[in-house]
């Protein structure tokens, strides 16, 4: 079974978060968040102290999660 991460910034309920960040945009994470719906304002608003945490999970629990928040 393979592994997904998931991102979850500070508020990020506000704004769909948590989500799957790629393996490849992990380097540039600042962008892939604001690309992704996540307000720059916020990420400014914490300045030195912005924080996320992240989640290794299965990734067919990412596929329920995200069929259940659809509906």
């Amino acid at each position: 079974m393979s592994k997904t991460v998931l991102i979850d910034p500070p508020r990020g309920w506000l704004y769909g978060f948590p989500k799957p960040i790629p393996q490849d945009c992990q380097h540039r994470t600042l962008d892939w968040l604001v690309e992704n719906g996540y307000p720059q304002k916020e990420i400014d608003n914490y300045g030195d102290y912005f924080y996320c945490r992240y989640l290794q999970v299965e990734e067919e629990d990412v596929e329920n999660t995200s069929i259940k928040s659809k509906g």
